[in-house]
């Protein structure tokens, strides 16, 4: 493109075809947090340069703990972010192949509701995996084996739709989210969640006990489903009304893969609006990665600026 680049923004991740890319470049590389990057490209759709509350709901990038990320909540600016809350780490058994496996993170989010139990609850999507494969991946999870740990919101959404037998396999990006968001129907007791506790973290270990009291009483899959998106809803203000109690913020952005859910972002956006909160979500520029280099830009530029102020 016949550019002169004075400074290089990268993402954390070392593996990055960007970040490999740039890996020889004799140039000032600043590295931006993947999720942080997410909230500021719709700050920067939206022209805004203030605090905010930013809920970064996606796949998966690296976080600055080396954990893989993808549930946040951010308090942040264009030049720096905290990380006030998370989705609580769980094992992603097989690395990326979970990603492509979902019934894999399905096992993952029981085992870590139930523990082993849930192997004799005769859950119908196990029965199409061998229990050889199962048994493999229950050890790989005791035995922290090629099992990283995750807080990413999309795949909490694959254990969901692999546990209520949509999607075990995924043919292409976003499969099994895409099923289960397909499947909900909103006329179904609309204001139905399931319960979930938050302190630092967000635990969902007991919405994954009452997914599988639903789908063991015969609840039609649509309204679990339904109850599961609501519940996300939920986690969505509970958690924007506790920063704003302490943290005085009253502004909240959207963003992440997780927010191409059209029910998830309309709802969130209501319910955030009856709370009162001003939000911002995407239109022009795309919530998942389409948008990353965007926030990657505005964040670097705002940290130059304020650089050069000091």
């Amino acid at each position: 493109y016949r550019l002169s680049p004075s400074l290089i923004a990268q993402d954390l991740h070392p593996d990055y075809m960007t970040t490999r890319f740039f890996a020889d470049y004799d140039l000032p590389k600043t590295e931006i947090q993947h999720h942080y990057a997410h909230i500021a490209s719709c700050m920067a759709e939206n022209g805004i340069d203030e605090e905010v509350i930013g809920f970064s709901f996606d796949g998966t990038g690296l976080g600055d703990d080396g954990n893989i990320w993808g549930g946040e909540v951010f308090a942040c600016d264009l030049s720096d972010y905290t990380r006030e809350y998370h989705l609580k780490y769980i094992p992603l058994p097989g690395g990326d192949k979970a990603v492509k496996e979902p019934w894999r993170m399905g096992i993952s989010a029981l085992y870590e509701a139930l523990g082993t139990d849930f192997l004799s609850m005769d859950l119908p999507f196990l029965q199409h995996i061998a229990a050889d494969k199962v048994g493999t991946i229950v050890s790989m999870i005791e035995r922290k084996i090629n099992s990283p740990l995750t807080s990413s919101m999309g795949r909490i959404f694959d254990a969901v739709a692999a546990i209520l037998g949509l999607c075990s396999f995924s043919t292409f990006d976003a499969e099994a989210p895409m099923r289960l968001e397909d499947l909900l129907n909103e006329t179904e007791s609309t204001g139905n969640s399931y319960p979930f506790d938050i302190d630092k973290e967000i635990d969902l270990s007991k919405t994954f006990v009452e997914i599988v009291k639903d789908l063991m009483l015969g609840v039609p899959v649509s309204l679990i489903s339904l109850k599961f998106h609501n519940t996300v809803v939920e986690i969505i203000c509970r958690a924007a009304k506790l920063i704003r109690e302490f943290r005085g913020i009253n502004s909240v952005v959207l963003s992440g893969g997780v927010f191409m859910n059209g029910y998830l972002l309309e709802t969130g956006e209501n319910r955030l609006s009856e709370l009162g909160f001003k939000t911002y979500t995407h239109s022009r520029i795309p919530s998942n990665d389409g948008g990353l280099a965007l926030g990657q830009l505005v964040i670097a530029a705002s940290r130059r600026y304020r650089e050069v102020l000091k």
